[in-house]
């Protein structure tokens, strides 16, 4: 993941504002380079003009306020770039609304202690919240990114792919193995492996998941019934995957009669 520079367009319509917080960013974090602008159309035509990681934007503005400029970026735009929204406090309101239609955070200005630091009792600058919220936010943003993409790429895959449960319950199938075997999605989540592979049983399922464990991985030969009723060998490559408290079975799937 890259983060050698994070971009970020600051929008408000006090140029003293701007360029004090610009400079503050800028020396609090060095990966920063911020483009500024003092209004919401200028803004948007940065944004269509250049890739940002992040906007911050002030509420009250004089041509249009910060809801909906969040507004034009989200529903007509469909741009998902992280928004925070930095303002005056008395806004609560309007703070909670941008949270509704999609903004990632808000902060309040001119505040030495920030609203969700208060429980901690320590003191923190507006500007160092400010730019912690903005690196955050932009790494989650550029992991949702890449989480979207594996989905994709798992998805169109040509192999056909098994996510399973230690039971054998079927948690996930790509494209590749719905066309394989005819089913539509919600008719093979649920199912239990030996639904659909004719050589299986469900009281062997405990051992091959305990071989399994033990090995990290496995290619064998079996066959899987399709819908209506045909039997097609295949030949599988399992994989024993553990995400902290859980345990799932990652499996590659293909036809070896074509």
């Amino acid at each position: 993941m890259r983060f050698q520079e994070i971009d970020i367009l600051l929008v408000d319509d006090e140029p003293g504002f701007l360029e004090q917080a610009k400079g503050i960013l800028e020396e609090i974090d060095d990966r920063f380079v911020i483009e500024t602008s003092s209004t919401v159309e200028n803004a948007l035509e940065q944004i269509e003009n250049k890739n940002f990681d992040a906007v911050v934007s002030d509420y009250l503005m004089t041509d249009k306020n910060g809801i909906e400029f969040l507004r034009i970026l989200r529903e007509e735009k469909e741009n998902m770039i992280p928004f925070i929204l930095f303002t005056g406090r008395g806004w609560e309101e309007v703070a909670m609304k941008a949270l509704n239609i999609g903004a990632n955070k808000y902060i309040w200005k001119n505040e030495e202690v920030s609203l969700y630091e208060k429980e901690k009792k320590e003191p923190v600058d507006q500007y160092e919240v400010l730019a912690k919220e903005i690196v955050k936010e932009v790494k989650n943003y550029e992991n949702k990114k890449v989480l979207e993409l594996t989905r994709r790429t798992i998805e169109k895959s040509k192999e056909g792919i098994f996510w399973v449960d230690p039971k054998g319950e079927i948690l996930y199938v790509n494209e590749a193995v719905r066309d394989m075997l005819g089913y539509k999605q919600k008719e093979l989540i649920g199912k239990n492996i030996s639904e659909i592979d004719p050589a299986f049983l469900q009281e062997d399922r405990e051992e091959a998941w305990k071989k399994l464990k033990e090995e990290g991985s496995r290619t064998f030969k079996s066959k899987h019934e399709t819908k209506d009723g045909t039997v097609i060998p295949v030949e599988i490559t399992s994989n024993y995957v553990r995400d902290e408290d859980k345990e799932l079975e990652f499996a590659f799937v293909r036809r070896i009669d074509e």
